[in-house]
């Protein structure tokens, strides 16, 4: 597997890829490529694993001392992983001729835009899933946020453009023996280029190791709550508008920090709303994850999350969840697990929003039985060991297509090489 980011405990990316490796352990002989900076952790990890399950096998490159300094920002850490992956195709290289791995899976990072070291060594791919394509209509860009909007405006330009039938998405889905797509938009993009794709989400919980806590019909206001980076993607705008533009006495809390905060807490201000939006800062994730059953609606208008892991967090504790139709949210939150407000313009946008907390500040008992739905899809969809079983599947069908096109003489026990 490749999986630059692997780390346990970490969340986002770093949790993705050391999640996935441990469930295909479950099933194969697993060897993952990964940074060297992740090695202490990774033993650690291990070592609390106790031998209660088969471990991967970890193998840890890095980069000369000179470059290792990029990783400290943003930006550089995009050109540190961009280099990490062309040396590592040399690595993976050696190891295929030296082991024989009869596939490759190629996890983090898990944006479809960046290159990827497991192609061109004669064994069949695995890519994802991967996301990304999600892009801001412009009606919804950030306007009044100017370093926001140059952000987002590139962005979509380079969508735009690697969407092109030459362009890099479409050589390497070509590449792919078997292509996850986390988002509709990401499966509806291939699909036009010709490549089918499953629609995988990336992110999953260990829900039986989760603190639960069963909910009870709420009285009084009802309890909105918005977890993760407080940046102009996020939507917070117009959440913030929507809460006014309900007209209820909703309280609404923030948990966590980020670029937009100074404005979200003027715009809030702004808006008559200081008395029912409370900014709490970034905590830490035990406490968030305590913190869920004191609520009863996960507000999350995201623009374009691939994943979401405080969504379905939220949904674990049977919060319905009001988010945007588009990215990864869209795929968890199901019919009867909250509301999914399209993609419009923006005015529109928030009336739907507005509407969807006012149904539920009137309907408690939707607000109820929407919240044990949306905790079922999560222990259903969402479970790693679920995952792990249905991921298990898709390498055996990659296999398969592939031995259509080029035979394998030899019938060893399926090895996946994780670079």
């Amino acid at each position: 597997m490749s999986a630059f980011a692997c780390e346990s405990n970490k969340g986002s990316e770093p949790e993705v890829g050391w999640q996935w490796a441990l469930q295909m352990a479950r099933f194969h002989e697993v060897t993952v490529l990964t940074q060297s900076k992740n090695q202490l952790v990774i033993e650690s990890a291990l070592r609390d694993l106790g031998g209660r399950q088969p471990e991967p096998r970890f193998i840890y490159h890095h980069l000369p001392k000179l470059l290792q300094g990029l990783r400290k920002f943003p930006a550089g850490l995009r050109i540190y992983y961009v280099f990490w992956q062309k040396s590592a195709r040399e690595v993976i290289g050696r190891l295929s001729r030296q082991q024989g791995f009869d596939l490759f899976h190629h996890l983090t990072f898990a944006a479809f835009r960046y290159p990827t070291a497991i192609w061109g060594h004669g064994v069949p791919c695995v890519w994802g899933p991967v996301g990304g394509i999600e892009s801001i209509p412009a009606h919804l860009l950030p306007w009044g946020h100017p370093l926001s909007l140059a952000h987002e405006v590139l962005r979509n330009v380079s969508n735009l453009m690697q969407q092109a039938p030459r362009r890099s998405l479409a050589r390497r889905a070509g590449a792919s023996a078997l292509i996850l797509a986390s988002t509709r938009e990401m499966q509806q993009t291939l699909a036009k280029l010709g490549f089918e794709s499953e629609l995988a989400p990336t992110i999953g919980l260990k829900t039986k190791d989760l603190p639960y806590q069963p909910h009870r019909r709420s009285e009084g206001p009802l309890r909105l709550l918005f977890v993760g980076n407080l940046l102009t993607l996020k939507g917070i705008d117009l959440a913030l508008e929507a809460l006014k533009a309900s007209q209820t006495d909703a309280t609404f809390t923030l948990v966590g920090a980020g670029n937009y905060l100074s404005a979200a807490r003027q715009k809030a201000a702004r808006l008559g709303l200081s008395g029912q939006v409370r900014f709490e800062g970034r905590l830490p994730r035990e406490q968030v994850l305590r913190l869920y059953p004191e609520f009863d609606l996960f507000l999350f208008p995201s623009l374009h999350d691939t994943g979401g892991y405080a969504v379905i967090e939220a949904m674990f504790n049977e919060l319905p969840v009001i988010c945007l139709d588009c990215g990864g949210p869209a795929v968890a939150v199901r019919d009867n697990c909250g509301v999914r407000v399209p993609l419009g313009p923006r005015q529109r946008v928030i009336e739907d929003l507005a509407a969807a907390i006012r149904s539920y500040h009137q309907d408690r008992a939707a607000l109820l039985a929407h919240g044990k739905s949306a905790r079922q899809v999560v222990l259903n969809h969402y479970d790693w060991d679920n995952k792990g079983a249905q991921m298990d599947q898709w390498y055996q069908r990659a296999l398969a297509r592939y031995e259509k096109e080029r035979p394998v003489s030899s019938q060893r026990i399926l090895q996946c090489g994780i670079g």
